[in-house]
């Protein structure tokens, strides 16, 4: 039977979109990784400050859980395609460059070609607040970036499934495994207790040492039935397949079975105290460690 898995989300994403209208270029990029709830952080300028706000709703309806860093670039055409010029700031930086070739012996040629190439001279950005108009061309940008981002997330997503929908046979084969391997243990824990005894009792065992020694027995058997727990594991098993099988949001829930997927192999092998259960137990922990380590990257 080919085990299917619900719609499950990864935390990490990558979307970019851009939009124009109204004289306004605007271009969003997201990225999401790991994190324990949802952390959104907003980058652009303040001219979008009215609008943040209806960003961190826009990604937060969309993304549930990860750290979502969120770039807004944007340029306003200015009317008429004139090109604004801090004319204070252009004088500033051709007194300063003359005063400095003046200092170093240079001889004193700008242009205005010079001029161009120094920063902060011809102003693009036009930093009014941005109106609403604006806005819905950047939420345009940003809804496509979000959406690529949340496809990306839910194709790494399904790849995930599958993997921790593998991950689950290992943990079937132990509990089989150790199912089978409990009663020879357990004849093999009474047979080192009888060699035991014999090399302390060279005459051999009385009636009342044999009578003790079953006792024993008994007592060994009843501290190492691992019946309770191995019913556990496989029920833990059943819910973290159902819950893939479900979808949605299941790292947390997946993240919690790992551990208890932990609690009860340990417990089983601290019981029996058998190399050969407790080396399967091992593996299985390793196994149990793929889980958690998978588990930490969904939704």
């Amino acid at each position: 039977m080919t085990e299917t898995a619900g719609v499950i989300d990864s935390m990490t994403g990558f979307g970019a979109a851009a939009a124009d209208g109204g004289g306004l270029s605007a271009r969003v990029e997201v990225k999401s990784v790991n994190n324990r709830g949802l952390k959104i952080s907003l980058r652009s300028r303040p001219s979008l400050g009215a609008f943040e706000k209806n960003l961190r709703d826009l990604a937060g309806g969309l993304l549930v859980r990860g750290s979502v860093d969120i770039y807004v670039f944007f340029e306003r055409q200015a009317a008429g395609g004139a090109c604004p010029i801090r004319a204070g700031a252009a004088r500033e930086a051709v007194a300063g460059l003359r005063r400095l070739a003046g200092e170093l012996g240079l001889p004193d040629n700008l242009s205005a070609r010079d001029l161009a190439l120094i920063p902060g001279v011809f102003d693009n950005s036009a930093e009014e607040p941005a109106d609403k108009a604006e806005w819905e061309v950047v939420e345009k940008a940003a809804r496509l970036a979000l959406e690529q981002a949340l496809e990306m997330r839910r194709a790494e997503g399904g790849k995930l499934a599958g993997v921790l929908l593998a991950l689950g046979r290992p943990l079937e084969e132990f509990v089989g495994q150790a199912r089978l391997a409990a009663p020879q243990a357990l004849v093999r824990a009474r047979e080192r207790l009888r060699l035991r005894l014999e090399e302390l009792c060279p005459n051999g065992l009385s009636q009342a040492d044999g009578q003790a020694l079953e006792r024993e027995i008994c007592l060994i058997a009843d501290k190492a039935d691992i019946r309770e727990e191995l019913d556990r594991l496989a029920s833990h098993i059943d819910q973290y397949r159902s819950a893939i099988a479900r979808g949605g949001e299941v790292g947390k829930r997946l993240e919690f079975l790992a551990q208890e997927f932990l609690r009860e192999i340990n417990t089983t092998a601290a019981k029996i105290n058998d190399v050969g259960i407790v080396q399967e137990a091992v593996k299985a922990k390793l196994t149990v460690e793929k889980i958690k380590e998978q588990s930490a990257n969904l939704v």
